[in-house]
């Protein structure tokens, strides 16, 4: 299952969300970034004013929410394995605050961290537990919300060194360019030691 925030956000209309460096500036290095990453859309959990409209954990949970279905009710998991790079608290866990949303019986919740890898070290955690037999099954869970740190005032200390940056221009780029590059949602899959029904 997957769950992407709002309306897709067309390159056209990023700077519309994530707001115009200094107020006005748009970014130089973003319609190379755009032409090369081949991306046309994002999705971000934000409004234009640039307001949260998701915290991670509800990214997340909208995602496991996806899974539920005539074979399979939510309070069926016996556990819950969620990986993110960006979690909306250090404690608790982003897990524990997933597991807070479903609203489910006392299970086992992990949560992995760390950039690119996590959402697979959640699921392989998940696929050992059930191949051992510790749990019938498992939910992991992958999602990201950048969004909020992409935002243009946390790009002040750019403007700032507007000189240095135009003389030596990678020192922008190299944080810029994430700016035009990820986006926010989440993913839910199922693992258990049965076939799909």
């Amino acid at each position: 299952s997957v769950f992407l925030p709002g309306n897709p956000v067309s390159n056209s209309e990023m700077e519309e969300y994530l707001g115009f460096v200094d107020g006005t500036i748009s970014s130089k290095s973003k319609p190379v970034i755009l032409r090369n990453n081949k991306i046309t859309n994002r999705y971000y959990a934000l409004d234009k004013q640039g307001n949260s409209t998701h915290s991670n954990a509800e990214l997340t949970y909208e995602a496991i929410k996806g899974l539920a279905n005539d074979h399979f009710k939510l309070s069926n998991i016996e556990l819950l394995t969620c990986g993110t790079t960006t979690p909306d608290q250090f404690l608790p866990s982003h897990a524990s605050m997933v597991h807070g949303k479903l609203k489910q019986k006392e299970i086992e919740a992990i949560s992995f961290s760390g950039s690119c890898c996590s959402g697979m070290n959640a699921l392989k955690y998940a696929y050992k537990s059930v191949l051992t037999g510790n749990t019938s099954n498992a939910v992991t869970t992958g999602s990201e919300r950048f969004s909020q740190w992409m935002l243009a005032n946390n790009f002040k200390e750019e403007i700032a060194k507007i000189k240095e940056i135009e003389e030596t221009p990678i020192l922008a780029f190299e944080k810029d360019f994430l700016r035009w590059m990820l986006s926010d949602g989440s993913a839910a899959v199922l693992t258990s030691n049965k076939p799909n029904e």
